[in-house]
């Protein structure tokens, strides 16, 4: 099985050169599809055989189609035919490992979810026995699209953890797995390429791939789920720091007074009083009562009291962290993500006050367009974290080669 560390090395300056311009092609036609090779020439600054050698190596693989014939333009010259991504060119399988279920979907290579599935996580959370679901998933996916399996460019996989630059997860608290490398257990059955990457950063790859008609150069994605962990994008790439493990937002230190942990949490960190486990167990530390996520929000619903004190304290919470987050990184926008995403707009107007004077040049945050730097929350749903696993792999096809990773 491949994997996302062992990439084949670029050995030559021609097939270095290669990648970049199939890498710049492709990204061109993502953002702006029907073009013509002459436009794409134009646009790229490659020339006209330049371009017409790569994009036909394109068409050769599939990942490119034409489409209609131009009209002749009025200053003479050839009609050209429009380029477009070919959806049905390739397919990438997304897996979220989570806490409470595993997700795998299939996305096509116009970034649409063509299938998915998913189970109720197994009560042995063993590494073995989670895997061996996840690949009777995966399966079920491949049985129902065997004739384009050769399209399959590779698996991406998320984990609620902490991973190092190898992929191997490091900690996954809420899973028990401490230095697990999936490869050993994922090596007999799958012969594809294989990413694996923490759910939250992989939460940020698709803010900045699916979300709008150009990336976002700096993003903040903070995944408010069972934990919380956050994605950092700086100049459209991951940050990752040394070991890979950056962007660690959970043990980030809010409240040192407040006395609401779950087992395993250090008081007053922001998971501990952020997350859906916190957030719960501080209703219960008001109520005596013990509540699930949808009760909360019928409560909500019904103006309950206890309900909207505690989602206010929760909101509080989060805008210090986000705060302080926002001074350090100064993101052109921010993400909300995971289960706790429906509690955002119930804050809406607290975390607007709370970042509007955050800013040295006052110019402040806000949930609309007309903000310099926006706040949003995350519009794919359940299939986020998996989507985020495919992009993993879908990325890969439009990003321009690390040069400084190519050097032994």
């Amino acid at each position: 099985m491949k994997t996302n560390i062992n990439k084949k090395r670029l050995t030559t300056d021609a097939s270095l050169l290669k990648q970049i311009n199939f890498a710049r092609i492709l990204s061109l036609l993502r953002y702006n599809p029907r073009l013509t090779r002459a436009q794409i020439a134009r646009r790229t600054g490659l020339t006209r055989s330049t371009v017409t050698v790569i994009t036909a190596e394109l068409i050769k693989a599939g990942l490119l189609r034409e489409g209609q014939e131009t009209a002749s333009r009025k200053e003479g010259g050839r009609p050209g035919v429009e380029l477009e991504l070919d959806p049905d060119g390739a397919f990438f399988i997304g897996v979220a490992i989570k806490v409470e279920e595993i997700r795998v979907v299939e996305l096509n290579f116009a970034a649409q979810v063509t299938r998915r599935v998913q189970a109720p996580m197994t009560a042995d959370t063993n590494p073995a026995t989670v895997t061996q679901q996840l690949i009777e998933l995966i399966q079920h996916i491949w049985q129902a699209n065997a004739q384009s399996k050769a399209k399959y460019q590779g698996i991406g996989i998320t984990i609620p953890g902490t991973l190092n630059r190898e992929g191997i997860v490091l900690c996954a608290p809420r899973l028990h797995w401490k230095n697990v490398d999936l490869r050993t257990y994922l090596d007999l059955h799958l012969d594809v390429s294989l990413f694996v990457e923490n759910d939250a950063n992989a939460g940020a790859l698709v803010e900045m791939y699916l979300s709008g008609s150009m990336p976002s150069h700096s993003l903040l994605y903070l995944l408010l789920d069972v934990g919380v962990g956050a994605g950092v994008i700086i100049n459209n790439r991951l940050l990752r720091g040394a070991g890979g493990t950056a962007s660690e937002v959970r043990e980030l230190m809010i409240d040192p007074h407040s006395v609401n942990v779950s087992a395993g949490e250090r008081p007053g960190t922001l998971e501990a009083l952020c997350s859906k486990v916190g957030l719960l167990n501080a209703y219960h530390q008001h109520s005596g009562e013990f509540i699930d996520l949808d009760t909360l929000l019928s409560r909500l619903e019904q103006a309950d009291a206890i309900a909207q004190a505690v989602v206010k304290q929760w909101g509080k919470y989060l805008g210090w962290g986000v705060r302080g987050l926002v001074g350090v990184l100064n993101p052109e926008r921010i993400v909300f993500g995971g289960q706790l995403k429906v509690l955002v707009p119930y804050v809406q107007d607290q975390l607007d006050q709370m970042l509007q004077s955050c800013l040295p040049d006052g110019s402040g945050y806000g949930f609309d367009n007309t903000a310099r730097f926006r706040l949003g929350i995350c519009r794919f749903g359940k299939d986020s974290a998996a989507i985020g696993g495919a992009v993993l792999v879908y990325q890969s096809l439009f990003q321009m080669p690390d040069l400084l990773l190519l050097h032994e």
